[in-house]
C-alpha cells in the first residue's frame, strides 16, 4: 500500500480581535511574524466597518519577533514623517525609520488608543509601543515592559545550528535605549496575583495531609474564586478539602475533596473565565478611549 503525502502550509494568526456593544475594540497581537502586519490592518479595517469608537491593542506576554512588522504597524499609529525608531551600531553611527503610510495603503488608525504591555512584552512589542507612545498619541497602560534593546540577526551554521549576533541597539523616537530598563506605562496597573502563578498539572494528585508550595497555588486560586479555604499555608487540610469539594459540587464535578485532573482541569478554566471578564489591565485601558 502506498500513500502519497502533500505538504501543506498551516498559517499561524498572530493577531485575535472582539468588541462589544460598547464598540471599544480589543485587538491582542501575540507575537510579531511575516504576516502580522497584513492581519492586524485586516482586522482594524473589519473593526472600522463595524463602528469601532476606541482600540485597546494588547501586547502583554508578546516576546517581540520581525522588526519590519512591527514598523508596518507602528506606521498606522505615527504621522507620516515622525520616528518609530532609531537603530545606533558599534561605530555610534545612528538610523532612524519614520512613518510612511503608504505601507499601509495609506491606513491610519482614527479612534483613541492604548496599549497594554507587561514584563512579557519585549523586543519588537516595546518598539511598537515607544513608536506609538511617544510619536503618537497613543497611551500604555499595564506593568513596565521587559527591557529588550538590541537589534539580532540570525546566520545559519554548516551543521544547521544558528548563531545569533548582536549587530545594533535601539532607540526609542526619543533617543531612550530601554535595555534591561523597558517602558514605563503611563497608566501603571498590576494584576492580581493569582494571575502570575504557576497552575500545578492534571497530573499531579492533592489531598487532605499534603503540605507544599503546589497546595499553597490552589489554595490562593479557590480564594480568588470565593471559596474559604481558611488560612493560605500551603498545608492541605480539612478546610482546604472541603473548598475543593465545594467547587467540585457547584462544577458538576464529584466531591472528593482531592485536588487532581478534571478538578484541576475546571480550576484553571473558571480562573481564566474570572480573569478575562474582570481584567483591571483591560478595564483600565478601555476607560481611557471611552
Amino acid at each position: 500500500m502506498e500513500f502519497k503525502l502533500t505538504r501543506d502550509e498551516i498559517p499561524v494568526e498572530t493577531v485575535y480581535k472582539e468588541m462589544g456593544s460598547d464598540k471599544i475594540a480589543h485587538v491582542t497581537i501575540s507575537t510579531f511574524s511575516e504576516n502580522t502586519g497584513e492581519e492586524f490592518l485586516k482586522a482594524l479595517k473589519e473593526l472600522d466597518k463595524e463602528g469601532m469608537k476606541g482600540l485597546v491593542v494588547d501586547l502583554r506576554g508578546n516576546p517581540g519577533g520581525l522588526l519590519d512588522q512591527a514598523i508596518a504597524i507602528s506606521n498606522m499609529f505615527v504621522p507620516d514623517g515622525k520616528v518609530i525608531v532609531q537603530e545606533e551600531d558599534r561605530n555610534g553611527e545612528k538610523s532612524a525609520a519614520t512613518a510612511d503610510s503608504s505601507v499601509n495603503d495609506d491606513y491610519k488608525v482614527k479612534v483613541p488608543t492604548t496599549m497594554l504591555i507587561d514584563d512579557g512584552s519585549a523586543s519588537a512589542s516595546e518598539i511598537l509601543a515607544a513608536a506609538a507612545s511617544e510619536s503618537g498619541s497613543v497611551k500604555l497602560v499595564g506593568t513596565k515592559s521587559f527591557g529588550k534593546g538590541t537589534v539580532q540577526t540570525a546566520q545559519t551554521l554548516d551543521d544547521g545550528s544558528t548563531l545569533k549576533l548582536t549587530v545594533a541597539k535601539w532607540l526609542t523616537p526619543d533617543g531612550t535605549w530601554i535595555n534591561k530598563k523597558g517602558l514605563t506605562p503611563n497608566k501603571v496597573i498590576s494584576m492580581p496575583e493569582y494571575a502570575t502563578l504557576t497552575v500545578p498539572s492534571s497530573s499531579k494528585k492533592m489531598k487532605e495531609g499534603d503540605f507544599g508550595d503546589q497546595v499553597k497555588v490552589v489554595e490562593k486560586l479557590l480564594k480568588a474564586l470565593d471559596y474559604n479555604v481558611g488560612k493560605v499555608d500551603g498545608l492541605y487540610d480539612s478546610e482546604t478539602a472541603y473548598a475543593v469539594e465545594r467547587f467540585q459540587s457547584d462544577n458538576g464535578l464529584e466531591p472528593t475533596g482531592v485536588m487532581t485532573g478534571k478538578t484541576t482541569d475546571k480550576l484553571i478554566e473558571q480562573i481564566r473565565k474570572q480573569l478575562k471578564e474582570n481584567d483591571p489591565q483591560l478595564n483600565a485601558a478601555k476607560a481611557l478611549v471611552k
